[in-house]
């Protein structure tokens, strides 16, 4: 049980309400304060009213107290089978929840525990009927448990709310049809007022910010404008607006279908848009902003249709809060926008009519017929400047003194009084049309031939009120005629000339109507026997029946207006030969545009057929791909050649088609090339091209010429493609083999260089230096020579180099033994500073040692050791020499030294090798190591 003072407290909260209740109309007023009670009297200071809207599918936060800005009177919850306030709206009884840490049985929306919510109770509000209006939800920020008298006091609040709103609801349903009387009343004198308006002349932007102002006042609305559809550009223009924002009026001064604007959406749809939360419209950003910078919360946009159906503007109505008329709220608001469609639809009319006539005067002015309207009096009422040229004073010859300036004759070539030209017959009630050929001379006595075509005006009653005359000037093409007539007699004249055969042909019925007599010498056929009967199948006949298909083919074409070239051949009925023609086919169109006529000219290209033929059996002997192209770089023609090696025919060759045997990298070069051709009269470039059979391309150096007619203009190009490809890999090859050749001759200048300046040191005299220089170039010649026998892939072995060093010492072999692998193939860059170290080895032999004394001996030994240092094998060297008789102890070395500093320092040195050099006590025992290649050659590896 509470105590007294809660007791109490309940009961003044319930009193307060009681009293507000009963004087205030204001339902939001009343929830509110009803939420601000009950929170007091729980002691948790934060409640809420949520009204369910939409059919019963959400929950509006109606009223509340304790809540932020955007819950109360903005958020809108589903009523899912998973709420609590649902549950609770469905049993009937209250729902209550201790802690949502521990709630289980319903899903607690986000909002409350944002707002940190922990406990929270819900009771439903039912008005009578019974009905279910919605919940009062009181909230807790703490743990908390509701109690029994918690529960039922909540119960009494809600059933006193429930008829509160009952009550206030029918309050505000009766206000609202009061006021909706009013407002229709309102609305028909509105329309009223601006239906009168329409009725009269006005500014087309008065009536339109007339119609802007009602339509704000019929739909309530703080803001309004109207739009017209400008159909060229599919774009709404703004006409008049009131409520926005200067920056928003002009952001909207013209709005595209796909913009994010309500009243683009709504002619993109053709349907009215109604967006009665702005928060909620999904628009574009730019839109957006316009819509806040004029404080618009609602909007909705209408389009304007005329009687035809097509759109011809859009009506806007903008409110400051969110709003959502009902549909009968749009009644008025449609009529308005009828008459709206109307006025624009006339005012566009209006512009058309304006626009028509202004380019009607100015067609008038133009066209090169003189127009005149002409009262009974012969005088001309309205009249354009070429009428005036042919009538100067405005009055028709027959009532003119100066009517002898116009002559004209009947069909016997007597002359016409004035009162039987064409106009003063037309006074009298004749139509002269197409009207009568007359001369008229001007002020200068110019004759000018001119067609006079006039018909009467009647009024109502049918009696004649003037007439309408037309005078053409037909003087240009009176003489014309004449030109045309000796023209045609100088084209017989050509045509029985011509050796080339001239015809024309009806083009309904492809029958011949004129022949040139070329005809006869190239067909074998006189022209009477080819005029008659059906002479189109006649001439098919002629036609080697291969060749019919493509000659109907290109005689329809012509038909259809096109200018058509096609050969084909025929067989003279006179000796049965077979003769190769060109056929240049072209329309002959008459005055409506219509094809009447068909030309055309026949050549006789069997010679030159009979030439290409031998010249094709020619290109098609020579090696080279031969092709021929336009000025374009289309081909029209490739040999037999091409196709064998690039796989592609010659229909897949034709055009643009022969790039795609060329190299991808080098078509850009190809398309360059022939860009300039035209130019420079010539094609020349190296591109290369893919071999079909193998795969593979090689190189091609291709070269055109232009062929020319008389008048210089290119005809068509003739080229061929020539392989180059092996003489391309000689030339790279040479280049090689000059930069290697540079390269060791530079090498050999310097090593030659070295000894000279070591072999001088070591030198006592010129003598001296004479002999061993000289046999140090020897050695250094052998060295050279055997690098000289080397193809581009072959190498020095070690064993070659020992066996002709030692060869050199005078042919010594006796007490000689050399003891390896054969074939450890040596680099040149390595074999010249070896050599040099075994001639020193192999000269202080002979002198001093093994290979000089009766007793010595030489054993020379090589191997391959395994991987060492840097993971590399070695070729390990031995050159040991016994039997020799050396210096006592302590003796000054035979030789100048030189042989061994090459040994024990340009060695390492040059090649990274390892070397031991020792004089032993009865011979030389030098031990040379140099680092080999991973990758075996022939027999062990390349050092």
């Amino acid at each position: 049980m509470p105590d007294t003072e809660t007791m109490l407290k309940r009961q003044q909260v319930l009193a307060d309400f009681g009293n507000l209740a009963i004087r205030s109309e204001d339902l939001t007023e009343i929830l509110t304060e009803a939420c601000r009670l009950v929170g007091r009297a729980l002691g948790t200071d934060r409640a809420k009213v949520l009204e369910i809207i939409g059919g019963g599918s959400e929950l509006f936060v109606r009223a509340g107290v304790g809540w932020r800005s955007d819950v109360v009177g903005r958020l809108r919850l589903p009523m899912s089978e998973h709420s609590s306030e649902t549950y609770s709206i469905d049993a009937g009884h209250p729902v209550i929840t201790q802690d949502i840490a521990h709630e289980t049985r319903f899903d607690v929306p986000q909002f409350l525990k944002e707002a940190g919510i922990v406990a929270f109770v819900n009771v439903p509000i039912f008005v009578p009927g019974p009905r279910a209006y919605g919940i009062l939800q009181v909230d807790s920020t703490v743990p908390r448990r509701f109690d029994d008298d918690d529960i039922q006091f909540l119960r009494t609040y809600a059933a006193i709310l429930g008829p509160v709103i009952d009550r206030l609801q029918l309050a505000a349903e009766r206000r609202a049809v009061e006021a909706q009387r009013a407002t229709e009343f309102a609305a028909m004198e509105v329309l009223q007022r601006v239906s009168a308006e329409l009725v009269g002349e006005h500014e087309p932007q008065v009536l339109y910010q007339k119609i802007v102002d009602a339509a704000a006042v019929l739909t309530g609305s703080d803001a309004a404008s109207i739009q017209m559809l400008d159909p060229p550009s599919g774009r709404l223009k703004l006409l008049a607006w009131r409520g926005f924002h200067p920056e928003s009026a002009k952001f909207w001064e013209w709005v595209k279908a796909d913009t994010g604007s309500s009243c683009g959406r709504a002619l993109e749809v053709g349907e009215r848009i109604v967006v009665p939360d702005m928060d909620r419209f999904d628009g574009h950003f730019e839109d957006v902003e316009a819509y806040r910078r004029s404080r618009i919360l609602s909007v909705q946009s209408t389009p304007l249709r005329a009687f035809n159906g097509q759109v011809v503007g859009m009506m806007s109505t903008h409110w400051y809060d969110r709003r959502e008329l009902a549909p009968d709220g749009y009644r008025y608001f449609d009529v308005l926008a009828r008459l709206s469609a109307d006025l624009i639809e006339r005012h566009q009319a209006n512009a058309r009519m304006r626009e028509s006539e202004a380019r009607l005067a100015a067609a008038f002015e133009t066209v090169p017929v003189g127009v005149g309207v002409i009262d009974m009096s012969g005088n001309a009422v309205i009249s354009n400047t070429e009428y005036r040229r042919f009538m100067p004073s405005g009055i028709v010859p027959s009532r003119d003194l100066q009517g002898a300036r116009w002559r004209a004759w009947d069909a016997d070539g007597e002359m016409l009084k004035p009162k039987d030209f064409p106009t003063a017959r037309a006074l009298r009630g004749e139509t002269i049309v197409p009207g009568k050929e007359m001369l008229f001379t001007n002020s200068e006595g110019a004759a000018i031939w001119a067609t006079v075509a006039t018909v009467p005006t009647r009024d109502e009653q049918g009696r004649v009120t003037g007439a309408v005359t037309a005078i053409s000037d037909i003087n240009a093409a009176k003489r014309a005629a004449e030109a045309l007539r000796a023209s045609e007699e100088r084209l017989r004249q050509f045509g029985e000339a011509s050796l080339d055969v001239l015809w024309i042909r009806d083009a309904e019925k492809l029958q011949w109507q004129y022949l040139t007599p070329a005809f006869e010498a190239i067909y074998g056929l006189s022209r009477e026997e080819a005029l008659g009967g059906n002479n189109f199948r006649n001439w098919l006949d002629l036609i080697i029946p291969e060749d019919r298909e493509r000659a109907v083919e290109a005689i329809g074409r012509v038909r259809k207006g096109e200018r058509v070239t096609f050969d084909y051949r025929i067989r003279r009925p006179a000796d049965g030969a077979i003769r190769w023609l060109r056929n240049t086919d072209f329309p002959i169109i008459d005055a409506a545009g219509r094809v009447t006529l068909i030309g055309g000219v026949g050549h006789d290209l069997t010679e030159l057929r009979e030439t290409q033929n031998r010249l094709q059996v020619l290109m098609e002997g020579i090696p080279q791909l031969v092709w021929r192209a336009d000025d374009a770089g289309d081909w029209t023609w490739s040999s037999p050649q091409w196709s064998d090696y690039t796989g592609l025919s010659q229909a897949e060759s034709a055009g643009l088609g022969w790039l795609n045997a060329f190299h991808p990298d080098d078509r850009g070069a190809a398309r360059l090339a022939w860009r300039d051709a035209p130019r420079t009269g010539e094609l020349a470039l190296e591109a290369r091209i893919n071999h079909a059979a193998t795969r593979e391309y090689r190189w091609f150096k291709t070269r055109a010429v232009s062929v020319r007619n008389e008048a210089g203009t290119i005809n068509e190009w003739l080229g061929t493609s020539t392989d180059v490809n092996d003489i391309r890999d000689l030339q790279d090859r040479q280049l090689v083999l000059v930069r290697e050749l540079q390269h060791r001759t530079r090498n050999l200048i310097g090593v030659i260089r070295s000894l000279s300046e070591k072999t001088a040191r070591a030198s006592g005299d010129l003598p001296e230096f004479r002999e061993r220089f000289g046999d140090r170039l020897e050695a250094l010649s052998r060295v050279q020579g055997l690098l000289s026998r080397l193809t581009e892939h072959d190498r020095v072995t070690f064993d070659e180099l020992i066996e002709s060093e030692l060869a050199a010492m005078n042919g010594v072999a006796e007490g000689v033994s050399l003891a390896g692998p054969r074939g450890i193939r040596l680099r040149s860059s390595t074999v010249q500073t070896l050599a040099m170290a075994f001639h020193e080895l192999a000269t202080n032999a002979v002198k001093y040692g093994a290979l000089g004394q009766p007793q010595g001996k030489l054993t020379v030994t090589w191997s391959i050791e395994p991987p060492g240092e840097g993971g590399r094998p070695w070729l390990r060297i031995d050159w040991i020499e016994s039997g020799v008789s050396m210096p006592p102890p302590g003796a000054r070395p035979n030789g100048g030294g030189q042989g061994r500093e090459l040994i024990e320092r340009a060695l390492p040195y040059q090649l990274g090798a390892r070397t031991d050099y020792r004089l032993g006590a009865d011979g030389v025992h030098c031990t040379i190591t140099i680092p080999v290649s991973a990758t075996a050659s022939q027999e062990e590896a390349d050092v």
